[in-house]
């Protein structure tokens, strides 16, 4: 095994990952090229932000918003929120109520939005039908289980920007802490065909009253026929977690759940032993190696903290595994039974061509400045 001398990348699951003469690797050399003109922590990303800021509330006189904010409970999309209160934006949050969320997640949303007098809208999937989908890709063995959760939230997002003619979705993706994602086990949350093809041969409910996103709503029509705007505010301030958890707390009695993506019962299942345990991912790796690349975190922290189990505690672990089991309705030994079957991959399965549409961007990505 071998580790990026910079960032705390390695190959130990990850056959994509390049590793330069000098110890670095691709992840880190390709964030800090990218940095420059993706990353704006200082006057000109206040001046930039406040110009974008400006011409959303134009572009929102005479509407009842000025934009939309998908939200989760997590530091990133709650300090958007925050941020845009700042800014005085009338926003409107959506949140995917799926029966997942931690009670931490809940309380939260919660917080954020009375303290902003931010209205929300609770979107709830079919129950039946979106547990038979989970149930699935359990089933099917597969990395990414919150697939789904992924995708329906951009299919609420362009639902309701299009009700309420909403041009602006602001977004908590952010460079800071998410310039760096491992590859090895990816798949396009907009592959709608992936999802059915998987839940066709695992499910055995109808999905007929499930939104799904494609490809083409989110990356064409929305950007070039409904000119609905992503904007990414946390890129243009000097976003540091440490410093963002203590605001949040301080303007809304925010409480922090321990990790990144830990709001949701199965992202932190996920993250904390699903994929560490089967696929050796620890998806601890690519934030840490992101912290350190906007400056906010050494390696040898990183590295002292990756020697910790994801998991807290055995409690907490055997929450998740008890939840997830009556969340899929099995028994915990079905469970258990389950989560000793050899992993399986994506591309066993039927995908369609947006899983390529990254791998090509990033290759033209550099001739592009």
């Amino acid at each position: 095994m071998q580790v990026c001398i910079r960032c705390v990348m390695d190959n130990k699951s990850d056959a994509t990952i390049k590793f330069e003469a000098d110890g670095t690797c691709n992840y880190c050399n390709d964030a800090l090229n990218r940095m420059k003109n993706e990353y704006f922590p200082d006057k000109k990303g206040k001046d930039m932000l406040d110009a974008i800021m400006t011409q959303i509330k134009q572009e929102g006189k005479g509407k009842q918003y000025d934009c939309i904010v998908g939200v989760s409970g997590g530091v990133d999309s709650s300090y958007v929120i925050y941020l845009g209160y700042q800014y005085e934006l009338r926003m409107l949050a959506v949140h995917i109520d799926d029966g997942l969320d931690t009670e931490i997640a809940v309380k939260n949303i919660k917080n954020i939005c009375a303290k902003t007098k931010t209205e929300i809208i609770n979107i709830r999937p079919q129950l039946d039908q979106y547990r038979d989908v989970i149930r699935a890709f359990f089933l099917a063995r597969v990395p990414n289980l919150a697939m789904l959760q992924d995708n329906i939230i951009h299919a609420s997002l362009n639902d309701i920007a299009k009700k309420y003619n909403i041009n602006y979705n602001l977004s908590g993706a952010n460079f800071a802490l998410e310039s760096i994602l491992e590859r090895s086990t990816g798949i396009n949350a907009l592959d709608r065909k992936h999802i059915i093809a998987l839940h066709k041969q695992f499910g055995q409910k109808r999905i007929d009253k499930l939104r799904m996103a494609t490809f083409y709503e989110v990356y064409i029509n929305n950007r070039y026929f409904q000119r609905i705007k992503k904007v990414l505010p946390l890129n243009f301030i000097n976003y540091n977690l440490k410093n963002a958890l203590d605001e949040l707390a301080e303007f809304s009695d925010y409480i922090y759940y321990g990790g990144k993506h830990y709001e949701s019962i199965l992202t932190r299942f996920l993250q904390c032993y699903y994929l560490p345990t089967k696929y050796n991912f620890d998806k601890r790796k690519s934030h840490f190696s992101s912290m350190i690349v906007s400056g906010q975190l050494t390696r040898e922290d990183a590295m002292k903290q990756l020697s910790k189990r994801p998991y807290i505690n055995d409690d907490l672990k055997e929450f998740d595994f008890n939840y997830l089991a009556h969340y899929l309705e099995m028994s915990r030994e079905e469970f258990n039974s389950l989560m000793s079957l050899t992993p399986r991959y994506h591309h066993d399965y039927s995908t369609s061509f947006v899983n390529n549409f990254a791998h090509i961007a990033r290759r033209f990505r550099k001739y592009l400045g």
